[in-house]
């Protein structure tokens, strides 16, 4: 961590300059206004420019300069987490008034050299400590699932307890704010109890219900002091995630309690009725609650290949959210993916190639076919996407594949990205409409594939390359 710190030599000058310029003060500006500072160096950077949002709502596109820096000043705001986007990943920073935050990244490994200095740098860099030691539970998680219910919790509790003595050292030698103090001991205990959630989930040597059925009684004592409700985190990965993980279980426990399974199946209509009604009884704060609900039925409609079930999962929704742009999107998806169903051929959707003349998708399926999907937004997707195609091609010579851009580029920019990222260059087309056909083939995740037998029939509208089935499925086509 020092070496990273010494890296920012040259910032200090320039926070010296921002300090003199915004007339840095320990406490709150007496004329009332709100001002903070945040700005920085973005090594590789993904894109010329850094999106800042609040409640995943887009504030302002600050550019980059010629170095790869940027700066960006906050004004009447109120105090709370702020996220930034680069093009490709997304991270939150927590702001109060008369902050001076300059941060340096690398995107090559961005959530462990994201390091911040000057006014509000430890609060963000121990929420960015306890961000990465989070992961790391996270990944252990799935290995302690066979243990006993209180040895689980012993583990998890153990570090929950050293994460609220790093703080409480924090808090002594430094005087951080009440806010930032709340905030960090709340998101050290969500986290924890995230884990206790995930529990049932985790524990493979039985089923869930018998899971649930061997906990101590005591096990989510917590859940009495549930703040649903918290209007401080809810930008915050750690308190959201917990939610999510939160409703899933008690919605299965629910389940359980009316239906004669015994096991946990995510696409489970009734499960998912019931998450969402649960969701609605408990929360009260909008925001908080559309996410929520946003949330399980664009699960649901992404996963669930049964589009019998959509209507009643939409009628629920639409009941229950207040949010009338989710409604009208969720209700576009949905009609479109009932259009996509397995036996139904493609929408006539207009490409054009590499001469700028439209085509037919349709009339590019001559044989069994794979058509998949690419952004300049997304690198990493690009980039394995076409590997991944590569390899298949060897192996399946009998399909075609098909790559088709979903931006609003032209046929020498698609080149020259592909080119860019080092990845071949075949069979390559882009939409016309761009927006219109992402929204009439439901391209949602970009890493949606379809799947398509010799006619042009649908085999699998969601298709995953990277899946454990998908060669069988390529094979099941080619043995129809």
């Amino acid at each position: 961590m020092r070496t990273l710190f010494m890296k920012f030599n040259f910032l200090s000058l320039i926070l010296l300059l921002v300090c003199s310029l915004f007339s840095c003060k320990d406490d709150k500006d007496e004329t009332g206004v709100n001002e903070a500072f945040i700005g920085g160096e973005i090594v590789n950077p993904n894109s010329n420019y850094i999106v800042f949002k609040k409640a995943d709502v887009p504030l302002d596109t600050v550019f980059l300069n010629s170095e790869n820096r940027f700066s960006y000043k906050l004004s009447n705001f109120e105090p709370g987490f702020f996220g930034f986007f680069d093009g490709r990943e997304y991270q939150n920073i927590l702001v109060e008034p008369n902050d001076n935050l300059l941060l340096r990244l690398n995107t090559i490994d961005f959530d462990e050299s994201l390091v911040f200095t000057g006014k509000g740098a430890r609060e963000n860099n121990f929420l960015m400590e306890l961000y990465l030691k989070n992961e790391k539970d996270d990944e252990n998680i799935l290995g302690l699932g066979q243990k006993d219910a209180e040895e689980f919790d012993s583990i998890f509790r153990e570090s929950r307890d050293l994460k609220l003595k790093k703080l409480e050292k924090l808090k002594a030698k430094y005087n951080t704010s009440p806010f930032f103090n709340e905030i960090a001991e709340k998101s050290i205990n969500y986290e924890y109890y995230a884990h206790k959630e995930l529990y049932p989930l985790a524990n493979y040597k039985i089923s869930e219900l018998d899971a649930f059925n061997s906990l101590p009684e005591d096990f989510y004592d917590y859940r009495e002091n549930i703040d649903y409700n918290d209007e401080d985190l809810k930008d915050y990965s750690p308190y959201v995630s917990f939610l999510r993980f939160h409703f899933n279980n008690i919605a299965l426990q629910k389940h359980f309690s009316h239906s004669k399974d015994s096991e946990y199946n995510k696409l489970d209509l009734h499960y998912n009725l019931d998450k969402l009604e649960l969701i609605d009884k408990y929360v009260s704060n909008e925001d908080i609650k559309n996410n929520l609900l946003k949330f399980v039925i664009s699960q649901f409609i992404t996963f669930s290949k049964n589009t019998e079930h959509y209507d009643a999962i939409l009628e629920s929704f639409k009941n229950k959210s207040t949010n009338l742009e989710d409604i009208k999107v969720s209700t576009q998806f949905i009609n479109s993916y009932k259009r996509l169903k397995p036996g139904n051929r493609l929408p006539q959707i207009t490409l054009l190639d590499n001469k700028d003349k439209e085509i037919n998708l349709n009339e590019l399926i001559k044989k069994p076919t794979v058509v998949y999907f690419w952004s300049k937004k997304n690198k990493n997707h690009l980039i394995y996407s076409h590997k991944r195609v590569k390899e298949l091609n060897v192996k399946y010579p009998e399909f075609n594949f098909i790559a088709i851009n979903v931006d609003s580029i032209s046929y020498k920019e698609q080149v020259r990205i592909l080119k860019r990222n080092e990845v071949r260059i075949n069979n390559e087309y882009r939409f016309k409409s761009p927006k219109q056909s992402k929204l009439t083939l439901s391209v949602k995740p970009i890493q949606k594939v379809f799947i398509l037998n010799k006619n042009g029939e649908i085999v699998n509208a969601k298709a995953n390359m990277f899946g454990i089935v998908f060669e069988q499925e390529l094979l099941g086509v080619l043995n129809q």
